[in-house]
């Protein structure tokens, strides 16, 4: 009966992912196909503006969130969505207040920085309105996540980048910053809508989480679990982004939009790593055997890294056969991409590693990495700047993301008790199971 059960996570977990990972990769083409019809027509002041309110605007989302969908997709799995409902709704509200607040008192007193010197007043508003929306979207999209309504979830994500690469066919033709960045504030209220139906929709039984943790999730322990993810969530966007702030407070607008190609470029090959990432967290805080969570993550972990490389490898030589020839006002993006695509194959392990951490519920350890990483992205930045201009600043990111790889595996090998060996080379069982993957 245990080997069959076994099994069936196990099934759940390779079909989830792989769809997930289907639905990211079809998302990801139409990204790539999307980018590249804007750049055969949008000039790098006009795309710089459209980045700047989805960068500025995330930016408030994962800073001022406190990381609470974290909690809701823990304890979701852990709970059920019935007990974590009460805790869900007092914790957002005052969330999302402080989201409009204080992103809106950020933007007026950096409106006349060099940050915002030459945007349009409306877009500073725009990026606001894009943080609340993000913030309730993800909200939304936490609760399927911990439900393991991975079909509902890839529906919203695979609608999210049609709307988007309808949207940049039609500003080939119509090249305008206002109605790019306010047709994609639109598509956001849109999926949040739709994320919302997927959450009141449910067809057939609902989970039943096991007797002993079938019991009403307080608002505090949701919030302590918040705080704990939201150093090392914080940490980590800051040290993914950190280049890019440095770059628009230096360089021009249209430096930064052609910086931005590069880490869009490079964010590609995270695809199966977040694909992965998304599944295993929920599966892991819903399992209770402390050997098949090790094993899942050790096989994950491996695979993802193994086929990003490969990704990276391809990529970089696409982009170098193909922006010059067909984008050559891009062609600056293709230094930094080189180095950018170094650290992004180091970093899928920690993102399979850091979710399944937090899936055992100490997302606390994840601090430890991204504070070593951020650390020597200042630093790193501060001498490689001066000396390499914008390749200074990706490889001063590969670095970072390079070590805080190395530190959060580590800190895995020590609190799972693993030999490090096995997080890159595969066992017979292992194998074994990739093979029967790929036969069916």
């Amino acid at each position: 009966m245990k080997e069959k059960k076994e099994k069936k996570i196990r099934s759940a977990v390779v079909r989830d992912s792989i769809n997930t990972f289907g639905t990211n990769v079809f998302g990801a083409a139409l990204s790539l196909v999307s980018s590249f019809i804007v750049l055969r027509r949008v000039d790098k002041v006009t795309k710089g503006l459209f980045n700047q309110m989805q960068f500025w605007g995330s930016g408030f989302f994962t800073i001022l969130a406190l990381s609470v969908t974290s909690a809701i997709i823990y304890y979701v799995a852990h709970n059920s969505v019935q007990n974590a409902k009460r805790a869900i709704w007092r914790l957002s509200v005052p969330i999302l207040s402080g989201i409009v607040l204080i992103g809106s008192v950020v933007v007026f007193l950096l409106r006349d920085s060099s940050f915002f010197a030459d945007t349009p007043r409306q877009f500073l508003a725009a990026i606001v309105i894009y943080s609340v929306l993000s913030f309730l979207s993800n909200v939304f999209m936490a609760i399927l996540r911990g439900e393991n309504k991975f079909k509902s979830y890839n529906l919203v994500n695979l609608f999210q980048r049609v709307l988007m690469a309808g949207l940049a066919v039609f500003i080939f033709f119509h090249p305008n910053a206002y109605i790019w960045v306010w047709s994609a504030v639109a598509v956001s209220f849109c999926m949040m809508l739709f994320a919302l139906y997927g959450v009141l929709r449910w067809n057939g039984p609902k989970p039943v989480p096991s007797p002993e943790n079938d019991l009403p999730v307080s608002g505090g322990s949701m919030l302590g679990y918040s705080l704990k993810s939201h150093v090392s969530n914080v940490l980590t966007y800051l040290n993914t982004n950190l280049g890019s702030y440095i770059v628009q407070g230096v360089y021009t607008i249209a430096d930064y939009g052609v910086y931005n190609t590069a880490v869009t470029m490079m964010q590609q090959v995270w695809v199966l790593p977040n694909s992965v990432s998304q599944v295993i967290l929920s599966r892991i805080s819903g399992m209770n055997n402390w050997n098949d969570k090790v094993r899942l993550t050790l096989l994950s972990s491996k695979v993802v890294t193994y086929l990003t490389t490969a990704g990276a490898v391809a990529l970089y030589w696409v982009a170098k056969l193909l922006v010059p020839v067909l984008f050559p006002i891009y062609v600056g993006a293709l230094g930094p991409l080189a180095y950018l695509l170094i650290g992004s194959v180091f970093v899928s392990y920690s993102n399979v590693l850091g979710n399944s951490i937090a899936g055992y519920g100490h997302p606390e350890l994840n601090i430890i990495p991204t504070a070593t990483g951020i650390a020597l992205n200042i630093a790193a930045s501060v001498i490689l700047l001066p000396l390499m201009g914008t390749d200074g600043i990706a490889l001063a990111t590969s670095i970072s993301m390079t070590a805080q790889a190395v530190t959060c595996i580590v800190i895995f090998c020590r609190f799972s008790h693993t030999p490090f060996y096995r997080l890159l080379i595969p066992n017979r069982d292992e194998l074994a199971m990739v093979m029967r993957i790929f036969h069916k």
